[in-house]
């Protein structure tokens, strides 16, 4: 059966941090900008890196994360501030060792486990009940999804279909 493509769009939490220095390098780079208009030509140099460093802070303000599940491969992608798509992972399902939420009893057996990559896709957000899953790949790597909606159920049972023993829902 082709099930096709889905996707899924996490949304992460804003970092406050980079909202704080948002803020403070925009007036930095006013501030540095003004004092070189009315004369002190050396404020121009901070002045344009302030303003550099600010493109690059409001870039990684607002992140989502792009799941889409091809052909037995989930693919990850980081969309920056609603403008930039940046491929960042593809992971072959085939090697996968289980699929279960983050609080599930399935995953006893791997809490001791050394993990060599352990990277998190989801919002950051301490929800009730809680939607994440942790995705246990072949060479130890742990991979933290937040999986909720429809469309994310429908990822689930696409994924499901494709290794049965593998992936739990409780």
């Amino acid at each position: 059966m082709d099930i096709g493509c889905i996707e899924v769009v996490v949304s992460r939490k804003p970092n406050t941090l980079f909202k704080f220095l948002r803020v403070l390098l925009i007036m930095l780079a006013v501030c540095f900008l003004f004092l070189g208009l009315v004369g002190i030509m050396a404020a121009f140099i901070p002045g344009i890196g302030c303003l550099v460093g600010y493109y690059f802070v409001n870039m990684n303000v607002g992140i989502d994360y792009e799941y889409s599940y091809v052909q037995k491969e989930l693919r990850i992608a980081k969309i920056m501030n609603k403008e930039r798509r940046k491929e960042v992972a593809t992971y072959d399902l085939e090697k996968m060792e289980i699929l279960a939420p983050v609080r599930s009893w399935h995953l006893d057996s791997y809490k001791n486990r050394q993990i060599a990559k352990d990277v998190d896709y989801s919002s950051g957000e301490e929800k009730q009940p809680d939607p994440c899953y942790y995705l246990y790949l072949e060479g130890n790597t742990r991979v933290k999804l937040e999986l909720e909606g429809e469309e994310a159920t429908q990822l689930l049972d696409a994924v499901k279909q494709m290794a049965p023993r593998k992936v739990f829902t409780d």
